[in-house]
């Protein structure tokens, strides 16, 4: 017996008019979101459900926060290696009240807009959008995935938070419902509200806080009015696209010398971000920019931060600058467990991990706002001492970029001393720069 869930589903696949039709969009209620019963497509493709069960693909949606009644670019992506075919569909909803719509979709030749509760197309006069693809922009044939774009007005004004909800289909192009991979996800978003100018104070190393930068090196800027009023955002997967972090997150742009750079937080006081991949030594001017590109830009600027060849660092649990961030190989926290919950000390002999900025390039070479996907080992020597050791060559397994971090991000993996015994410091120097002073891991013998 065919089930009444499925029923419509059997009865389209036996006419192939119906499948074709629903390459220009698939029924609307299909992006996952919770005011819509959270349906999506594993109703009528039904091989790998549920939706995101084959983690080798994903589909995410990326845009800025918006200006209220100023028309945006949304994309959305979607990826799996072995898919040949590409569907979506998009709606945009009120975060305080998920039922209403927020905004309109245009149509185009390459986008559909269909209105609820009835899948009629657009102009829908306030009823809930569906945005989805037409069939010219399925790609058949493509690899690795596609990027759909849909062009959307949001509110007016007064609506605070937007929440957008996606379902994509990874299809392996063979005219039915069999083999598809049905992916769905959501992203919020603000308006893009400031409470005044920005003023800047200081740019300085993201890891030590110093004023030295470095090529590609993770820094923070401190100021006022630098993000939106009472916003912490931290960068997340619907923000990156072909594997780059954003130029643009929360509003909000940096500037190292003329070019944008990767930004992964933002709040009022403080934006951390990636120094751009810039061959050159000496002062460099840093903006902080508003809105960039609208008409509400506003920017805030601060000439002669020192960027140098090499600006070497040691992330730190707190902000006392003294513990290192460091993990034990199985990724387990490497600290004293008074002081980090569930953590513990190292032991002689252990290979632990710690992280780092400002090592300079590596091979190969990544630029700013990339995410390595390979092991790349730093370019130029250095030398690691821990408890006043200098470790040799095979104590330092591996010291380059985090695989599948911003290519900011690098690891040391190194094997502790046999003498090693208590808070033991740690150095990295290299080009004549160290990391900063005072920096210590536990080491207790067995």
């Amino acid at each position: 017996m065919i089930s009444r869930k499925f029923g419509v589903c059997v009865f389209l696949a036996a006419f192939p008019g119906a499948l074709f039709a629903e390459l220009n969009g698939p029924p609307i209620f299909r992006t996952g979101a919770p005011a819509d019963g959270g349906r999506d497509c594993t109703a009528c493709h039904i091989t790998f459900r549920p939706a995101n069960s084959d983690p080798r693909g994903r589909l995410a949606i990326g845009t800025g926060f918006y200006l209220p009644g100023v028309r945006q670019t949304v994309r959305v992506r979607i990826e799996h290696p072995e898919a040949m075919r590409w569907g979506f569909q998009l709606t945009a909803r009120l975060a305080s009240d998920e039922t209403r719509v927020a905004g309109t979709f245009a149509p185009t030749d390459e986008i559909r807009v269909r209105c609820a509760p009835d899948g009629r197309d657009a102009p829908c006069g306030g009823d809930a959008e569906f945005a989805s693809h037409r069939r010219a922009s399925t790609r058949p044939g493509q690899a690795g995935g596609n990027t759909f774009e849909v062009e959307w007005t949001p509110p007016a004004a007064g609506v605070g938070e937007v929440v957008f909800y996606a379902g994509g289909n990874a299809a392996n192009n063979n005219n039915a419902f069999s083999g598809d991979r049905i992916y769905t996800t959501s992203l919020r978003v603000s308006p893009c509200v400031f409470a005044a100018p920005p003023s800047l104070t200081s740019v300085v190393s993201g890891a030590s806080f110093q004023p030295q930068i470095g090529p590609n090196a993770m820094i923070t800027l401190f100021g006022s009015a630098l993000g939106p009023p009472g916003l912490r955002r931290e960068v997340s997967g619907g923000d990156l696209f072909d594997g780059n972090f954003p130029l643009e997150l929360a509003c909000v742009g940096v500037e190292i010398a003329g070019q944008r750079a990767p930004i992964t937080y933002v709040s009022e006081n403080q934006v951390n971000a990636q120094a751009t991949t810039l061959p050159v030594t000496g002062p460099v001017e840093v903006r902080l920019i508003q809105a960039p590109g609208r008409p509400a830009e506003a920017r805030a600027a601060r000439a002669g931060v020192a960027l140098q060849e090499y600006s070497p660092a040691l992330f730190t649990f707190f902000s006392n600058g003294r513990n290192i961030a460091a993990q034990h190989a199985n990724f387990e926290y490497l600290a004293d467990p008074g002081l980090v919950p569930g953590a513990r000390p190292a032991a002689p002999g252990d290979v632990v991990i710690l992280y780092g900025t400002g090592f300079g390039f590596t091979t190969p070479v990544w630029f700013a706002g990339q995410a390595p996907n390979i092991p790349s080992p730093i370019r130029d020597p250095f030398t690691v001492t821990i408890g006043g050791v200098t470790l040799p060559p095979q104590d330092v397994p591996y010291a380059g970029l985090s695989p599948g971090s911003i290519s900011g991000l690098y690891q040391f993996n190194v094997r502790i001393p046999a003498g090693a015994d208590g808070d033991v410091s740690v150095v990295i120097e290299m080009g004549g720069q160290r990391t900063q002073p005072g920096l210590s891991i536990p080491v207790r013998q067995r």
